[in-house]
């Protein structure tokens, strides 16, 4: 069983995913910005972590990370300012990066279907800062020399869980729907495959079992 840190554990897929975790009797805990969330993070099974990434120095984040196999990035800014954007979903992203890095641990970071440095999303739109954050995180983890896995699910809903239709070959499929449910079960799978390792997850809602889909022959 692995040792697994989820970051931005009270957001609607980690919540699924730290159940799904700690089902699986994986050592589990969750970092939270506001105590007040912790009885959510216990409920799960999980032990919430209180810390603010968005503000933690180069060590800190190191000092946090330290003793885990699996470091899950679900965090995010949630929208606001182009300034918190950067803070959180580049900058406390690149320093996570750094220390699994020093640590060995294996990286699964949360983006989305169309991350890309040609995302083609214009200045002045609100999601640019978004879309430019996680371009360059997710190039700057295929860069790097860590032990990495990207999720990149399309449209996020809150239907049930179910299968999932993964974009391989890169561009078969067009970006549409996948459930957060789905989501938090193809995080779950993917720490079961530790042999599973720098790849992109493109994927949609489908109808093939995500483990099924692990599993398939390139």
């Amino acid at each position: 069983m692995a040792r697994i840190i989820i970051l931005g554990a009270h957001g609607k897929i980690a919540l699924l995913a730290l159940r799904m975790l700690a089902h699986a009797e994986h050592t589990v805990h969750g970092v939270i910005r506001n105590p007040d969330h912790s009885a959510d993070i216990e409920a799960t099974g999980a032990e919430p972590v209180v810390a603010d990434l968005e503000s933690l120095e180069q060590s800190a984040v190191d000092n946090l990370l330290q003793g885990y196999d699996v470091v899950v990035w679900s965090a995010g800014a949630g929208g606001g300012t182009a300034e918190r954007t950067r803070a959180v979903d580049h900058d406390a992203a690149l320093r996570v990066l750094d220390a699994v890095g020093r640590s060995g641990a294996r990286l699964l970071m949360v983006s989305y279907f169309g991350s890309s440095r040609e995302h083609g999303v214009p200045e002045d739109n609100g999601f640019f800062a978004y879309a430019e954050a996680k371009s360059l995180v997710d190039e700057a983890i295929r860069s790097s020399g860590a032990d990495w896995v990207i999720l990149a699910p399309s449209t996020l809903t809150l239907e049930d869980e179910g299968g999932i239709e993964i974009d391989e070959p890169e561009g078969t499929i067009e970006a549409g729907q996948i459930p957060r449910a789905t989501v938090a079960r193809l995080i779950a799978e993917v720490v079961a495959r530790p042999e599973l390792r720098g790849v992109t997850i493109r994927c949609n809602a489908g109808a093939t079992p995500v483990g099924e889909a692990l599993d398939a022959p390139a």
